[in-house]
């Protein structure tokens, strides 16, 4: 039987949603995509992602793909799809790919971006951590800057998540102001679970004098282990990137 594969790009609003990851009881995205290909098209389907998500993150641009055993027109299927999914979810762009596509392992990078609102907002407050003062945009770049290049996040990572090798080469760590927002924003060639978030929480804590730099190099040096948190739903993943041959 011949298989014909497609390569799908979704945004979603992670608010309602248990992550990406299918679960056996929870309402995830990867679950609902994939039950809405099955609906569409009466066969079994493995959908496979870029990476996971947590409960709560948003995505601007989550890759993914899948296979099916008749040849559809791309423009056909996203017009289906997005007919059938919630509008929390949305396909934006679809494509032919081969068998050989694999959305995590073949992608070199991936950019978040974490948003923090300085003034209460009820339209962004989704996408946002409300923190309601004018942060120290100064000290936060300090302290991004000593995360850039290749390290051993393990102080960054949920213990029990953590991997034999927790490193990882950041090529983007900046804060900048953007729409009404303020904006971290994050490229790494991988990335560990919750690390961008305890990232932000270790910038914060410098920034609101709760911590020092000599504390967050630490963490680096994995002389210590960071135990706070941020809120999932200022966390957007905004671009998956692949070389060019596999795109």
């Amino acid at each position: 039987m011949n298989c014909y594969y497609y390569k799908m790009t979704v945004e979603y609003e992670g608010a309602e949603f248990s992550g990406w990851q299918i679960q056996s009881n929870n309402r995830t995205v990867q679950g609902v995509i994939q039950d809405a290909i099955e609906k569409v098209y009466r066969q079994k389907v493995k959908l496979s992602g870029s990476g996971r998500t947590d409960a709560g993150v948003h995505a601007a641009a989550q890759v993914c793909a899948f296979g099916l055993d008749k040849n559809i027109e791309p423009a056909k299927l996203m017009y289906r799809l997005n007919r059938l999914l919630p509008d929390e979810i949305a396909v934006i762009k679809l494509s032919r790919t081969n068998a050989k596509f694999d959305p995590r392992r073949d992608a070199v990078s991936r950019l978040y971006r974490y948003n923090i609102a300085e003034s209460p907002t009820a339209l962004n407050r989704h996408i946002t951590y409300q923190v309601c003062r004018r942060l120290d945009i100064d000290k936060l770049n300090k302290a991004a800057r000593m995360l850039k290049g290749r390290h051993d996040f393990s102080a960054f990572c949920k213990m029990k998540s953590q991997k034999q090798d927790n490193h990882c080469e950041v090529f983007i760590s900046r804060w900048f102001r953007y729409g009404g927002m303020l904006v971290y924003e994050v490229k790494a060639n991988r990335f560990l679970h919750h690390m961008v978030r305890r990232m932000v929480s270790a910038m914060l804590a410098v920034e609101n004098l709760k911590i020092n730099l000599t504390r967050m190099k630490s963490f680096l040096n994995n002389t210590d282990y960071v135990r706070f948190n941020v809120p999932a739903n200022g966390l957007v993943l905004i671009e998956v990137n692949y070389r060019k041959e596999k795109r």
